[in-house]
């Protein structure tokens, strides 16, 4: 080290040292993070605060204009390492019986197979959530049926719902259907909500002037104060009834809810609208996102007054975030919970395997009872007698193994591994029967247009020796139930199926790898990353039963792209 830098650091370390305490340095033992803070996106087009943004829009309960006699699949990305898709059965006047079949073509280097995979595991990855979609309503319409005012609206109703409840107890019938008519409400606001929100920027995108696009966006507006000016009539009504206690709670709740999600709705909108702006010059465009910015920032000036805990601000710290995520994830689920079916699950073959299993034993019992019998005639034999008993008992004892075997191999090409039954516990009502089954198929015993699907893009039939694959097979049979009256009046039943492939890509290659080729052009060797990916290719198809023919669209191909860090994307194959 240098002398005289040495002498240097010595000398202010004297100077330190001999300092008073109060004069000394201060040493920063832990240097904090510096805190994230919400990010202005929009100002409000008046004299308003920065509006707020916080948190995803309050879940999808849309059908995405699907009609209710579709038999449409949506695919999507959930996180990295699972798949879902959500699959709508149509309620009918009658049963109606639908079937689900999918093929998952594997690569072999995931090493998945009969042996390391079983139907335990194979279950523990397949999840299914089941609940009802909310009745079809247009924004317009629901904005309507907000005035308590008019007759057979659904303000109307949840008016004369809290009415019978006056003077009512918790946990009353009358108080249970009032609490549930608000939390269906609040479902019904948001499908229509966010259905009338991907309509309104659909119609944004396709303008070609701010001009058009301002009719959409204060139509949207304008419907959405309409439906919350008509709801909050009711809630200032409440303030004077006796009404249980829960009804109160629910009705406060409900309307935290609908006036997050409205925040949401059109902080979000005005988010996108506001980057339309910047691709375009004129504050014409900058006024559309703040007149939907004002709306927001009404919506959390609502909640203030309201005093509900679910007010954000421009300097709000992590952890005031979290509890703001935290209550519109409780409201969401209050509210959501009341379409939620419950699945009872059992084994589908449970007691068809025990009868085989007991007929198994009584065939291996019923040789060594005679094999015993025979013996006997050589008890003057002893060594003899001894050797033909305890060879008839291991004959039995295999008897009985390979019987069983054979039964269980007999039994799953009839029987179901699964059965569920479908309750809405809300209502008390049984919904629907399904009967599932999962297992590995042979190329040789698929059905020749599902590998007509899957050839579909192959150049020729050596690519099957080039990328070898494993088929795994799942299909479910779905009963739906007919219409009861005095139940809720859903359109469909919507099966939430999510595939879990985490395990799938334990055996997977790193990656990234670094790949040297020569340009032939450039006369030069080149180094480059090549990202490793794998392929899964799902044939499927949804199709209902009918005593005469079956109707579908037939099988339809997508492609799920895949690294060792999970799901990359889905390609659909046309």
């Amino acid at each position: 080290m240098d002398v005289h830098l040495r002498e240097a650091r010595l000398t202010r370390y004297r100077h330190i040292v001999s300092a008073p305490l109060s004069a000394r340095p201060r040493l920063e033992l832990r240097r904090e993070r510096p805190q994230k803070r919400p990010t202005i996106r929009v100002h409000a087009r008046r004299e308003d605060a920065p509006a707020s943004e916080w948190g995803s829009l309050l879940g999808d309960l849309t059908r995405t204009s699907r009609s209710p006699a579709s038999l449409d699949v949506a695919w999507r990305v959930h996180d990295k390492t699972h798949l879902e898709l959500g699959i709508d059965y149509p309620f009918e006047n009658e049963s109606a019986k639908y079937t689900w079949e999918a093929f998952f073509f594997v690569p072999d280097s995931f090493r998945l197979i009969q042996t390391t995979y079983d139907k335990k595991q194979i279950y523990d990855d397949l999840l299914s959530y089941v609940r009802l979609a909310v009745p079809e309503l247009s924004f317009a319409q629901l904005a309507a049926s907000c005035d308590p005012d008019v007759k057979d609206s659904l303000a109307f109703d949840l008016r004369k719902a809290m009415n019978e409840a006056i003077g009512h107890t918790d946990g009353s019938v009358v108080s249970k259907a009032a609490v549930r008519r608000l939390r269906v409400f609040a479902c019904m606001v948001r499908a229509s909500g966010l259905e009338a929100q991907r309509h309104m920027l659909g119609d944004v995108e396709h303008a070609d002037s701010p001009q058009r696009a301002a009719r959409s966006i204060q139509s949207f507006v304008s419907l959405a104060s309409r439906a919350l000016r008509g709801f909050r009539k009711l809630v200032i009504e409440s303030q004077s009834l006796k009404l249980p206690s829960e009804v109160t709670v629910a009705l406060k709740w409900v309307d935290e809810d609908i006036s997050l999600f409205m925040e949401a709705l059109t902080a979000t909108a005005s988010v996108e609208v506001h980057q339309r702006a910047a691709e375009h010059a004129g504050d014409a465009w900058h006024d559309l996102a703040g007149l939907l910015a004002s709306e927001a920032v009404s919506e959390a000036r609502y909640r203030k007054e309201r005093d509900y805990p679910s007010v954000g601000h421009d300097e709000a710290t992590p952890r005031d975030v979290e509890h703001i995520e935290f209550r519109r994830h409780v409201l969401k689920r209050f509210t959501s919970s009341v379409l939620w079916l419950k699945h009872e699950v059992r084994d589908g073959a449970t007691w068809v395997l025990h009868a085989l299993y007991a007929l198994a034993a009584a065939v291996a019992m019923a040789f060594a009872v005679v094999a015993t019998i025979r013996a006997t005639e050589m008890q003057g034999y002893l060594t003899l007698y001894v050797v033909l008993l305890v060879a008839s008992y291991a004959i039995k004892d295999r008897m009985k193994a390979v019987l069983q075997n054979a039964f269980v191999r007999w039994a799953e090409k009839r029987f179901p591994d699964r059965a569920w039954t479908i309750r809405d516990e809300e209502r008390g009502d049984n919904i629907g029967i399904v009967k599932e089954r999962a297992g590995f198929r042979g190329f040789s015993h698929l059905p020749a247009s599902v590998l007509s699907a899957r050839r579909m893009t192959r150049e020729h039939a050596l690519e099957e020796h080039a990328r070898p694959e494993t088929v795994l097979w799942h299909q479910k049979s779905i009963e739906v139930a007919p219409r009861k009256e005095g139940r809720l009046p859903s359109p469909v039943m919507t099966e939430i199926f999510r595939l879990n492939i985490g395990p799938w890509l334990a055996h997977t290659d790193d990656p990234n790898r670094t790949i040297t080729f020569a340009d032939p052009d450039e006369g030069v060797v080149c180094s480059v990353t090549a990202r490793r990916v794998y392929n899964i290719n799902v044939v499927y198809r949804l199709r209902r039963e009918t005593g005469e023919e079956d109707l579908g669209d037939g099988w339809h191909r997508i492609r799920v792209v895949v690294s060792r860090k999970g799901i990359e994307r889905i390609d659909p194959i046309t």
